[in-house]
C-alpha cells in the first residue's frame, strides 16, 4: 500500500499552452435593454445578465499541467513491479532507462535502486538514448499536448522538440546520426480516429516533414526504428482493413505488418507478417538482427529474425498479452524494448518485471529494480445532490414558439405544452394523457397547432385556440407526425411525417413534407422529410434543412422547394456536423445557427449560391449571440427576434443589436418559473420473512424485515425487531432475498439517441427493462441532451417509469467533425468553463469527458466542473498512458478498462491512493475479445422472458461477426463468435483479476453495463467480476454502494438503511450462495413504487397496470401468438 507524503515541491514545467479563441473574443459582463414593451413575455425583465465572450486580442492564461490550482494530495509508491513499462539500453550496455507512472528513471544494467531523471505531475515516457548515448529522447505533456522531447543523458537540460497539439505523437525514435528524430502522429478528427503517420523533424528546427503517410485503408502506422546505416526505416503497419464491426480484431489473424522502407528510394517492402502479426520491431545494434513481438494462439512471444537469411524464430514466450485486439490504434503494440551491445540480449517488460533475454537460447534472468517515487494526485472532482427533493424547477425547457407580437411564448416542458404570459407562472394548454411537442404560432396569434403522441395509437396533429382551448384533430396517423407551421396567411400548414424508428414505432405512414389546406383539411404531398418546415413570405415555397453525408462529414443544407415539390434550390451550407441547427427568419433576410455549441447570426441575401455556414467564415461577418450556447433555437414571427434557451431561461436578442458596436453575447435570459413537484408513493410497504442484504458493511440479516414509508426506508431490522403498521401492505418474502436497487454506471439506455429525438416515447422499453432487471439508479455517460433531461425529470415527477436517471447528456467530446454535434473544442479554460455553465443551466450534476486529445483540455474540464459543482467522468479511450493522467488529475471516475490484461503493483498503489473510482466495462472490453461475447456464447438470451418482453433491441453493432446495429436479442444472440477458454482467460478474466486486486486495495470499482443488453448486461458484468475472484458480496458491493459512492449520492441510495430512499429489489433466489442468482429478480421497489418485475405493472399500494408498447398493440399483452415484434420490421 501506499505511504501517504507530506506535500512537497514538484518540479513545475515553465512551458504554458499559448491558445487563442477562435473568435478572437474574450468574455465580460454587462446589461442591456433588450425589450421595450412591458406587457410582452420577452420584455418581462428590463436587465438580464449577459454573457462572458471573448474580446478581440486578449490573450488566454496560459496553463500549466503541472500546476492546475486544484487540492491535491501526494501519494508515495514503492514498488519493485511495474506495468506497461517501455526501456532503452545505452549504447555502451550499461544503463536502462525506463518509463513507470510517467516518470523515467535508470538502472544499472544488471539492475538496481531506480534513479529519477524525469519526475512531476507531467506524464513523461517512452525514453529511447541517443545513437551516442549522450541525449534522451521521450514523451511528455508537459506543455500540455504529448510532444518529443530531448534531455541529457542524466535527466538535464530538457527541450522540447515538437509543438503539437491535438495532433499527438507517439513512438518516438532516433535517426541513425543523431540529428533527427520520428514519431507517429495521430489524427484529431473523429473519422480518423483509428490514424496515423509517420514524421520526421530534424533537430536543427522546423515543423517536421511526412515520413511515410497513412495507410489506403485508413489505419495506422507506429513503431519506427531506423537501421544503423541510415540506409531503412522499420515500422509497424495496419495492413488489414476495419473489420466489418471495426471494433473486434483477432490478435491471431494477419492483422499487423513490419515494414522496411528504403529511405533513399522511398521503395517499400513488406518485411515481416503472418498469422499473429508482427509489431515492435526493434534492430540489434549490428543491424543484422531484428526482435519483434507476434501472438501465437493466448501467448505473446518474442521472436528473433535474421535480416539477411530472414529466418524468423520464437525466443522468449512470457511477456504480457500485446495491444494488437485493441481496435483503437495504440501507439505501441508492446512496450519497447532495446538490445544489448553484444547484439545477442534484450531487455525487455514482461509480467511486471524487466527481463535480460538471450536471443539465441531464450533463457531469461530478471533484472531486480526498485522504484520509490511521490506523485501528486488531484482529489477528485465529487459533489451530492438531492435525489428526490419535495418540488424542483424544470430546466429542459424545448421546442419554442413566440407569437408574433412576443406577447407569449410556447414550449415544451414535462412531455407537455405550456404557454407563459409575463411574469405570471406557465399554464399548461391541455390535459390529455398524450404527449404534447413542437407548437406553433399563427401570423395573427390567435391559434396555435401542434402535434401529440401516443405510444399506442400514434400521432396527432391538432390546432386550438391560442389558450389551448377548443382543441380539434386534424390529422390522425400512425405515422410521426411532426413539425407544424403556419403560412404567412394562416390558412395553410406545412408539416412532416418522420421516418419510423425503434423508439417510437411510427411506420404506419408515408414518411414526407407535406402541406394542408385548413379550410378543407386535405394534406397534400411534397416530398421527401426535411427538418424545421416553414413557408416562405409570399407562402409559394417550403423552407427546410436536411442532413446528409458529404464525404467523410455530415453536413447540414437549407433547402426549398415549391408547393409541388419541385425547383428545389440550396440557400445555405455548413462544412461539418460542427455548425448545424439552420433557422432562416422568416422574412428570409437572417440565418441564425449553431457553430461549436454557440449561436450566432448572419446576413443572408440569394444569390443563386448556397452560403457557407461557418462562425470563422469570410463570405460574410456572423456575430455570436451566446455566451455558453444554448438549446431550441427560434425566430419571432416577425423576424424581430432570435429566442432561445438557456436552462429555465430564455434568451432573446435582434438582429440589429446582435451587429451594434457594443454588443456582447447573452449568458442569461428571462426565467421560465416552471416549478414541479416529485413524486411521492403514499401509504406503507413492509417485506417480511426474507434475508436481507443491507450492504451496510457485510450485514446480512437473516429472517428480516424492511418496512418502506413513501418513498423512504423507515426500518431495517430481524423480524422480531421491526414493529409492521397494521396499515401496513404486507409483501411475504419468505425464502427470497431483499437487497439494494442496481445501480448501472455505464448504462446507455437512451433509445432515442440516433432517432426522432424531437419527439419521445410515453413508455421507453430499455427503461422498463432496466427495472425488470432490478437496475433502479442508471447513469448513462453519453445520451441526447434536452430529450434526457426531459425524461429524467419525467421521471422525477412520476410521469415516466424508469429507473432514477443521472445523465451527462451531450459529452465533451474533442474530436471535430462527429456526426451528432457532440465536438466541444477546448482551447483555452474557459471554452470549459462555458461548457460547465450550460451544463449547471440545465440542472446536470455530471459530464463526461471524451476523447480530449490533450491533457491540458482534460484538466481544464477536471478543473471547470469543480468550480461549477459538476463532477466529470472520463472515457478511458483505451490509451494506458492517458489512464494514469486521468486518474491523477481528479477525475470523478475512468470509465473502461485500461488496455492491458494485468493492473500491476504500480497502478494498484495509485490509484487506491488517488481514492480512484473505476468502472472498467467488462463486457465491452478493451484490448481483446469483449466479455458480453462469453455470454452470448454460453446462453441463449433471446429465451428470456422478460428480454422477451421488454428487450426489443441489442446494442449489437458491437458483435464480431457484424450484425447490424440495433438487431434483436435471437439477430444478435443466435449466431455469435466461438472463443476459447485461453482467451477469455487472457481478456476479461485477467482484467476481473486486476479489479479483485484493486478492491483488495481498496479501489472503488464500479458495475457498468454500457447498455449492451438492456437490464441484463448489468449482470453479465458482475458476473465478469466474480470470475476474476472477487467475493459475491464484494461483487454485490461494486453494483450497488460503490457507484452511488462514486455519484456522491451514497447518503440516499446504495444500502437498506432507514431514511434512505425506498430503492430496493426482492430475489427468488440468494446471490450470497451463486452470484448468477442476481438474475431472478422478482419485485423492484424503486423511490417507494413496487413493480411485478416480469410484467412492470406497478403493485404496491396504487396498483396499475403497466400500458403497452408500440409493438404490442394489435395483440395480447406481451406480445402475439408468433414471437415477432413489429419493431423488428425495420432497421
Amino acid at each position: 500500500m501506499p505511504e501517504w507524503c507530506v506535500h512537497r515541491t514538484v518540479r513545475s514545467s515553465e512551458l504554458g499552452l499559448p491558445t487563442e479563441r477562435g473568435n478572437g473574443q474574450t468574455d465580460g459582463i454587462g446589461c442591456i435593454a433588450w425589450m421595450k414593451s412591458m406587457n410582452r413575455f420577452l420584455g418581462a425583465l428590463l436587465a438580464v445578465a449577459l454573457g462572458l465572450a471573448p474580446q478581440a486580442g486578449a490573450q488566454p492564461q496560459r496553463w500549466n499541467v503541472e500546476e492546475t490550482g486544484q487540492p491535491y494530495r501526494d501519494v508515495r509508491v514503492s514498488t519493485t513491479e511495474g506495468t506497461w513499462m517501455s526501456l532503452d539500453v545505452s549504447p555502451d550496455g550499461r544503463t536502462i532507462a525506463f518509463d513507470m507512472l510517467g516518470d523515467i528513471y535508470v538502472i544499472p544494467a544488471a539492475g538496481g535502486e531506480a534513479r529519477a531523471l524525469h519526475t512531476g505531475p507531467a506524464m513523461q515516457r517512452s525514453p529511447r538514448f541517443s545513437p551516442d548515448g549522450a541525449k534522451l529522447l521521450y514523451i511528455s505533456d508537459a506543455d500540455g499536448a504529448d510532444n518529443l522531447w530531448i534531455s541529457n543523458a542524466d535527466g538535464s537540460a530538457p527541450a522540447r522538440v515538437t509543438a503539437q497539439t491535438v495532433e499527438n505523437v507517439n513512438g518516438p525514435a532516433w535517426g541513425a546520426d543523431g540529428s533527427f528524430v520520428a514519431a507517429a502522429k495521430m489524427y484529431a478528427d473523429d473519422h480518423r480516429l483509428h490514424g496515423s503517420e509517420l514524421r520526421l523533424w530534424d533537430l536543427g528546427g522546423g515543423a517536421g516533414r511526412l515520413l511515410v503517410p497513412a495507410p489506403q485503408n485508413t489505419e495506422n502506422v507506429h513503431e519506427a526504428s531506423f537501421s544503423p546505416d541510415g540506409r531503412y526505416l522499420y515500422y509497424t503497419e495496419k495492413v488489414s482493413p476495419p473489420t466489418v464491426s471495426r471494433v473486434y480484431i483477432d490478435a491471431n489473424h494477419s492483422n499487423y505488418a513490419i515494414m522496411r522502407r528504403e529511405l533513399e528510394t522511398g521503395a517499400t517492402e513488406e518485411l515481416i507478417r503472418g498469422f499473429g502479426g508482427a509489431t515492435t520491431a526493434e534492430l540489434s545494434r549490428s543491424g543484422k538482427r531484428l526482435a519483434f513481438v507476434r501472438r501465437v494462439a493466448d501467448k505473446t512471444v518474442l521472436f528473433a529474425y535474421d535480416v539477411e537469411t530472414r529466418e524468423q524464430r520464437p525466443v522468449f514466450d512470457r511477456l504480457d498479452r500485446d495491444a494488437q485486439a485493441d481496435f483503437i490504434g495504440q501507439g505501441n503494440y508492446y512496450p519497447r524494448y532495446g538490445w544489448f551491445p553484444d547484439n545477442r540480449h534484450v531487455a525487455i517488460w514482461a509480467g511486471g518485471k524487466l527481463w535480460k533475454v538471450d536471443m539465441d537460447g531464450g533463457l531469461a534472468s530478471e533484472i531486480p529494480f526498485r522504484v520509490v517515487q511521490g506523485h501528486r494526485v488531484t482529489e477528485p472532482v465529487r459533489f451530492t445532490h438531492d435525489l428526490a427533493p419535495e418540488q424542483f424547477t424544470v430546466r429542459a425547457i424545448r421546442q419554442l414558439a413566440v407569437s408574433r407580437r412576443g406577447d407569449a411564448l410556447y414550449f415544451n416542458a414535462l412531455g407537455r405544452l405550456w404557454r407563459k404570459q409575463g411574469n405570471a407562472a406557465p399554464q399548461r394548454l391541455s390535459h390529455g394523457t398524450a404527449l404534447e411537442f413542437e407548437p406553433t404560432v399563427s401570423p395573427d396569434g390567435r391559434r396555435i397547432a401542434y402535434v401529440e403522441w401516443a405510444d399506442e395509437t400514434g400521432g396527432v396533429l391538432k390546432l386550438a385556440d391560442a389558450d389551448g382551448k377548443a382543441a380539434r384533430t386534424l390529422l390522425a396517423s400512425g405515422g410521426v407526425l411532426r413539425s407544424p407551421a403556419f403560412s404567412p396567411d394562416g390558412r395553410k400548414l406545412v408539416y412532416k411525417i418522420d421516418y419510423g424508428d425503434r423508439c417510437l414505432g411510427g411506420h404506419q405512414s408515408k414518411p414526407g413534407l407535406y402541406w394542408m389546406n385548413l379550410t378543407d383539411g386535405q394534406s397534400h404531398y411534397i416530398g421527401p422529410p426535411g427538418n424545421d418546415p416553414m413557408f416562405a413570405p409570399d407562402g409559394t415555397r417550403v423552407y427546410y434543412t436536411v442532413v446528409a453525408y458529404d464525404g467523410e462529414n455530415t453536413a447540414t443544407a437549407l433547402e426549398s422547394v415549391n408547393l409541388a415539390g419541385a425547383d428545389k434550390r440550396v440557400h445555405a451550407k455548413t462544412r461539418d456536423a460542427d455548425t448545424s441547427e439552420i433557422r432562416i427568419s422568416p422574412d428570409l433576410k437572417w440565418i441564425a445557427f449553431r457553430d461549436h455549441q454557440q449561436y450566432w447570426i448572419t446576413v443572408y441575401r440569394e444569390t443563386g449560391i448556397p452560403l457557407a455556414l461557418s462562425a470563422a467564415s469570410q463570405e460574410t461577418p456572423a456575430k455570436r449571440l451566446s455566451a455558453i450556447g444554448g438549446y431550441a433555437l427560434t425566430w419571432a414571427g416577425d423576424s424581430s427576434r432570435i429566442v432561445w434557451a438557456i436552462g429555465d431561461r430564455i434568451a432573446a436578442a435582434s438582429p440589429s443589436d446582435a451587429f451594434s458596436a457594443g454588443w456582447t453575447p447573452l449568458r442569461s435570459g428571462s426565467p421560465v418559473g416552471l416549478v414541479a413537484k416529485s413524486d411521492r408513493p403514499a401509504g406503507e410497504i413492509a417485506f417480511v420473512g426474507g434475508r436481507i442484504i443491507t450492504m451496510k458493511g457485510e450485514e446480512v440479516i437473516e429472517n428480516g424485515t424492511v418496512l418502506v414509508r413513501g418513498n423512504r426506508i423507515a426500518a431495517v431490522g430481524a423480524a422480531a425487531d421491526v414493529a409492521v403498521p397494521a396499515s401496513a401492505k404486507l409483501i411475504n418474502i419468505a425464502g427470497k432475498t431483499v437487497m439494494p436497487g442496481l445501480v448501472d454506471m455505464h448504462g446507455h439506455i437512451d433509445n432515442c439517441y440516433y432517432t426522432s429525438s424531437g419527439l419521445m416515447p410515453q413508455k421507453q422499453s430499455a427503461r422498463y427493462a432496466d427495472l425488470a432487471y432490478g437496475v433502479t439508479t442508471n447513469y448513462d455517460p453519453y445520451s441526447s441532451e434536452l430529450p434526457t433531461y426531459s425524461m429524467s425529470e419525467m421521471t422525477r415527477t412520476g410521469d415516466m417509469v424508469g429507473p432514477r436517471a443521472i445523465d451527462s447528456g451531450l459529452v465533451a467530446f474533442g474530436r471535430s467533425a462527429k456526426g451528432d454535434n457532440a465536438y466541444i473544442p477546448i482551447t483555452a479554460y474557459e471554452d470549459a468553463a462555458t461548457l460547465m455553465a450550460r451544463k449547471s443551466a440545465l440542472g446536470g450534476q455530471i459530464v463526461k469527458s471524451y476523447r480530449q486529445p490533450m491533457r491540458s483540455q482534460r484538466q481544464m474540464l477536471v478543473k471547470a466542473g469543480r468550480d461549477a459543482g459538476v463532477m466529470v467522468d472520463v472515457e478511458g479511450e483505451s490509451s494506458f498512458y492517458n489512464n494514469i493522467t486521468m486518474l491523477t488529475d481528479g477525475n470523478t471516475n475512468l470509465q473502461h478498462n485500461m488496455p492491458i490484461p494485468n493492473y500491476y503493483d504500480d497502478v494498484v498503489q495509485l490509484m487506491a491512493g488517488a481514492r480512484a473510482s473505476h468502472t472498467p466495462t467488462l463486457v465491452l472490453l478493451f484490448g481483446e475479445l469483449a466479455g458480453e461475447n462469453y455470454w452470448y456464447q454460453h446462453s441463449d438470451v433471446w429465451k428470456e422472458p422478460k428480454a422477451q418482453t421488454f428487450v426489443q433491441v441489442t446494442t449489437s453493432g458491437y458483435s464480431p461477426l457484424g450484425a447490424p446495429y440495433g438487431a434483436p436479442p435471437y439477430v444478435r444472440g443466435m449466431t455469435t463468435i466461438h472463443a476459447a477458454e485461453e482467451l477469455w482467460d487472457i481478456g476479461f478474466r485477467s482484467v476481473a483479476r486486476s479489479m479483485k486486486r484493486l478492491d483488495d486495495a481498496g479501489v472503488r470499482v464500479n458495475v457498468g453495463s454500457h447498455g449492451q443488453f438492456s437490464g441484463l448486461a448489468q449482470h453479465w458484468e458482475m458476473w465478469l467480476l466474480a470470475q476474476g475472484g472477487m467475493s459475491n458480496h464484494r461483487v454485490l458491493r461494486a453494483a450497488t454502494m460503490n457507484g452511488a459512492e462514486t455519484l456522491g449520492i451514497d447518503g440516499q441510495i446504495g444500502s437498506l438503511e432507514p431514511g434512505k430512499l425506498a430503492d430496493l429489489i426482492v430475489l427468488d433466489e440468494n446471490p450470497l450462495s451463486d452470484i448468477r442468482n442476481t438474475n431472478s429478480v422478482r419485485y423492484t421497489m424503486v423511490n417507494g413504487r413496487l413493480y411485478d418485475s416480469y410484467a412492470m405493472d406497478e403493485i404496491g399500494n396504487r396498483p396499475r397496470p403497466r400500458g403497452k408498447f408500440f409493438w404490442e398493440v394489435g395483440a395480447a399483452r406481451g406480445g402475439n401468438i408468433i414471437d415477432w415484434k413489429s419493431a423488428w420490421a425495420h432497421q
